[in-house]
């Protein structure tokens, strides 16, 4: 028996313009990439940072800090980021590491 498919977890649309900007750039995403991508396409930076967190948690990103470690991130986390409603630059400031897909 086949397996019914799944939606995806995350927004698709974002996903693939982010696989898309790290494959033409073939370098890490930082926040700043990230704020620029939102601005010039009319995205909330919240959903791009909400389909990253999500595809983090589910093995197909990484995020490392500004020192290099990778960072566990988990939905708690996600939870915790919009627990304060609409994203401000200083809850962005707690993200100056790297985005990049497992390989």
């Amino acid at each position: 028996m086949q397996q019914p498919q799944l939606d995806p977890l995350w927004d698709e649309g974002i996903s693939s313009f982010l696989y898309g900007e790290y494959e033409k750039r073939q370098q890490a995403l930082t926040i700043d990439d990230l704020q620029i991508f939102a601005n010039e396409n009319a995205v909330r930076i919240g959903d791009i940072l909400e389909t990253l967190f999500l595809m983090a948690i589910y093995g197909e990103w990484v995020y490392s800090d500004a020192e290099g470690r990778e960072r566990t991130l988990d939905e708690e986390a996600l939870n915790e980021l919009y627990a304060k409603g609409r994203l401000r630059p200083e809850d962005l400031s707690a993200f100056d590491g790297v985005w990049l897909p497992i390989s």
